[in-house]
């Protein structure tokens, strides 16, 4: 009886000695893992590639991205490389992403004029939310211009908004709208081809002034109103 229990307790404390042993193996293997991913040359970032970009220089987006060759992959600092790229004005989004072994990957969503503005006489690119992000080489004929004072950000907002607005519902009209004027937020006019004006008011509103537009263009008029879209005007 005695030696059967002394067999059983030595192969109990085998089994135990074989446990622990996979105990340390495991974290061991665990330890390497983190060491090599986090602290080693073998993940370090060696390489940093853009994508989406038409008018920002890739080389300017990977200066500013300031991603530090040499380090972890891991542990790269994505969202100050995003916070970095997105100060560009032409860049309204941007994914950064880790790609190991070696790699950190920038994907950058540029702005998408709606309308340019005139700057000491060069035409600058204006986006939906109104901010005027890069110089053109020359006027463009398929965007309206918005003909306020590019320094006053409330009304630039108000105008980019409506052309925008015009864009999205209405190609046809964008097509006919030279300009964009105002001197408040709340006097948006539109200057049509063949010197008709639309009295649009505020950027408000948008989907019942173009309803009632696009009928009341129908009329011959030198003016419309649709700045209280439920009545609307002309005046020959």
């Amino acid at each position: 009886m005695s030696d059967r229990f002394s067999e059983k307790l030595r192969l109990k404390r085998r089994r135990s000695r074989w446990r622990i042993a996979g105990i340390v193996l495991l974290v061991l293997l665990v330890a390497g893992a983190v060491w090599a991913i986090w602290f080693s040359s073998l993940f370090e970032t060696r390489e940093t590639t853009v994508s989406g970009t038409e008018h920002v220089p890739v080389e300017r987006v990977v200066r500013v991205a300031q991603v530090p060759l040499g380090e972890p992959v891991l542990r790269v600092d994505t969202d100050a490389i995003e916070e970095r790229v997105a100060a560009l004005k032409p860049v309204r989004s941007v994914r950064v992403e880790r790609d190991l072994p070696h790699t950190i990957r920038i994907v950058v969503t540029e702005r998408t004029a709606v309308a340019w503005v005139d700057r000491s006489g060069t035409p600058w690119a204006v986006d939906a939310t109104g901010v005027v992000y890069r110089p053109l080489n020359s006027r463009p004929g398929h965007l309206p211009q918005l003909d306020v004072d590019a320094d006053d950000r409330r009304v630039v907002a108000a105008t980019a908004r409506v052309a925008a607005d015009i864009a999205d519902g209405d190609r046809e009209l964008l097509a006919d709208t030279n300009a964009i004027t105002a001197e408040t937020r709340d006097s948006i006019e539109l200057a049509l081809t063949r010197d008709r004006t639309v009295v649009w008011g505020s950027a408000e509103e948008a989907g019942p002034k173009l309803a009632v537009l696009r009928p009341l263009l129908q009329i011959e008029a030198s003016s419309y109103d649709v700045s209280a879209p439920e009545r609307p005007t002309t005046l020959e």
